[in-house]
C-alpha cells in the first residue's frame, strides 16, 4: 500500500491561516506533522489523533556559533510550548553536527531539515550518528514555485512508495493558493493581517491549495496510508 506524510512549516502565520490549513486536513481525517515556530492557541487545541507537534526553530540570527545561548533558547523556549514535540525541522534548514548532538541532548528523535526531491527513489529515514533519526522530506510548495513550476502538476505513479513520500507545504500558501513568486511576494507585506491577505488569494491559476487538495483526494481514493512523522522514528 502507498504511504504518505503530509508537514507543515507554520512560519509564523496568524491563527487564521494556521486555522484554514488544518481545517483542510481535519476535512480529509488526514495526519498532518505541523512544525511549530510560536505559541498558537489553533495549534495547541487542535486534534492530537490528525496532528503531530514538533518545532521549527529559527538559527539564522546565530548561523556563526551555534554553540551560543542564544541558540539554546531558541530551542527552549519552543520546547517549553510544546513539550511535547519529537521532531524538528529547522527554519530555512539550518543544520550542522552541533546542531544535530543539540537537538538530541534535548530529547528531540528526529529531524526533517533534509529536502531530497522526487526522483526515481525516495529516500528513507536512517539513524544519525547523534542518536536522532533523520527524514528526509521530498517535495515542498515554496521550491517549487521558486523552480517557476506549474501546481496543475502531477506525482508520478511510476514511484516506488514501500517507502513514504512526504510532502510539506506553508500555511500562508495554502491560505493564498500561491502559483508563483510574485503571487507571494505581493501579499508578504500583509502577513500577519488575514484580513488583507484576503485580496492577494489565487483565485485564476491552480496553486498551492489546489494541489494540496488534489493530493489529500487521491490519497483518500488510493486509500493510502497516511503517517506523522514521529511514527517513522528508527
Amino acid at each position: 500500500m502507498n504511504k504518505i506524510a503530509f508537514t507543515l512549516d507554520i512560519d509564523w502565520a496568524p491563527e487564521e491561516v494556521i486555522k484554514h490549513a488544518l481545517d483542510i486536513f481535519s476535512k480529509y481525517k488526514a495526519k498532518c506533522t505541523l512544525f511549530c515556530t510560536h505559541n498558537s492557541k489553533i495549534i495547541k487545541n487542535s486534534d492530537k489523533s490528525i496532528f503531530e507537534i514538533a518545532i521549527h526553530p529559527n538559527f539564522n540570527e546565530n548561523l556563526f556559533d551555534n554553540s551560543s545561548k542564544a541558540v539554546q533558547d531558541t530551542l527552549d523556549d519552543l520546547l517549553e510550548i510544546y513539550p511535547e514535540a519529537l521532531g524538528v525541522r529547522s527554519h530555512s534548514l539550518t543544520h550542522n553536527s552541533k546542531l544535530q548532538s543539540l537537538f538530541f541532548s534535548k530529547g528531540l528523535k528526529y529531524d526533517s531539515n533534509m529536502y531530497i526531491p522526487i526522483k526515481k527513489f525516495l529516500p528513507s529515514p536512517f539513524k544519525c550518528f547523534s542518536g536522532m533519526t533523520r527524514i528526509p522530506f521530498h517535495w515542498e510548495d515554496d521550491i517549487h514555485f521558486t523552480e517557476g513550476k506549474s501546481f496543475d502538476y502531477k506525482i508520478r505513479n511510476d514511484l516506488n512508495f514501500n517507502d513514504c513520500i512526504i510532502l510539506n507545504f506553508h500555511p500562508i500558501h495554502v491560505y493564498l493558493n500561491t502559483d508563483s513568486e510574485h503571487n507571494y511576494l505581493s501579499a508578504k507585506s500583509n502577513y500577519h493581517d488575514a484580513k488583507k491577505l484576503k485580496n492577494f488569494i489565487n483565485k485564476e491559476k491552480v496553486g498551492t491549495k489546489d494541489f494540496l487538495i488534489s493530493q489529500l483526494e487521491k490519497a483518500q481514493k488510493n486509500n493510502y496510508e497516511h503517517y506523522n512523522l514521529k511514527e517513522l522514528i528508527i
